[in-house]
């Protein structure tokens, strides 16, 4: 019944933000996928020890990215969202990824992050891309990733951060590409 209700979301609104599924709150040490076709949140890791999520991390409906999945997205909001909220969002960067998805040891596969801010968020209300953060924040995100990623003996590098017109141009290729898989 959820999987069927988050097929009539759409992915982009008419006034351009978009709409963001929370899968993992912030705060949280469990990370959570949702499976589509049961409709059920799985769980698929817990972070180490004294790690949590700094921010609520999930997908924009009714979008395909390269990697086979939803359009990843990290949404930069204080506070907690629950699971399974869907979030009014503007998309803001892109936070470029490759990371060891095999197990292999070799950090190749694209997973590329989207940033976005929720359209009502007080302390990021002013970004509206990328150059909008303070100082640092974004190494201080890729950091997590990195770091949370070298302690379960995963490969992961990050690149220099692309702004909201390439994250844009991501989510038009990701609902074209969903849209063409029928």
């Amino acid at each position: 019944m959820f999987v069927e209700g988050l097929k009539k979301v759409p992915a982009k609104r008419e006034d351009g933000s978009v709409n963001v599924l929370v899968e993992t709150p912030t705060g949280s040490r469990d990370k959570f996928d949702l499976d589509h076709d049961s409709g059920l949140f799985t769980w698929s890791l817990q972070l180490p020890l004294g790690s949590t999520f700094p921010f609520s991390f999930g997908f924009v409906p009714n979008t395909l990215a390269e990697d086979g999945d939803p359009l990843d997205i990290i949404l930069l909001v204080e506070g907690r969202m629950p699971q399974g909220v869907v979030v009014q969002s503007r998309l803001i960067g892109v936070l470029p990824v490759t990371q060891d998805e095999e197990g292999d040891g070799e950090a190749g596969t694209r997973n590329d992050r989207i940033l976005a801010v929720p359209t009502m968020a007080q302390s990021f209300g002013d970004a509206h891309d990328i150059g909008d953060l303070r100082t640092g924040l974004y190494d201080e995100i890729g950091a997590f990733f990195a770091s949370y990623n070298r302690l379960i003996s995963r490969e992961f590098e990050y690149g220099d951060p692309l702004g909201s017109d390439e994250a844009c141009r991501r989510l038009d290729e990701a609902i074209d590409r969903f849209a063409k898989q029928g």
